[in-house]
């Protein structure tokens, strides 16, 4: 097997938009609370700092871009950032629950 065969293609990606912007930064979030592993170590450690920041960015991103936002786009907002809080509170209470055993 060939070097080339271990990389990634480099396929054509769909237009950027709002939403996508805020579903990978969604995504950063979600591996940094251990909801998915690392995709380059495949850990599943949680780093509430970085959770914290990046939930924070979309929040803010949200915030920032209210004014011109689809429905759609208001309804999606406010569930990722829903799921985020409640998913860092859950990585909150496993992180305590791991140092106290």
């Amino acid at each position: 097997m060939s070097d080339s065969q271990n990389i990634p293609q480099d396929v054509p990606l769909p237009e950027p938009t709002l939403l996508s912007l805020a579903s990978m930064l969604a995504s950063q979030a979600m591996i940094s609370v251990g909801v998915f592993p690392h995709p380059v170590d495949g850990s599943t450690t949680i780093r509430l700092h970085q959770g914290k920041h990046l939930i924070d960015t979309v929040a803010l991103l949200d915030e920032k871009t209210k004014a011109s936002q689809t429905d759609e786009e208001k309804k999606t907002f406010e569930n990722i950032i829903h799921e985020l809080r409640m998913l860092y509170v859950a990585a909150q209470n496993e992180q305590q629950r791991r140092e106290n055993s």
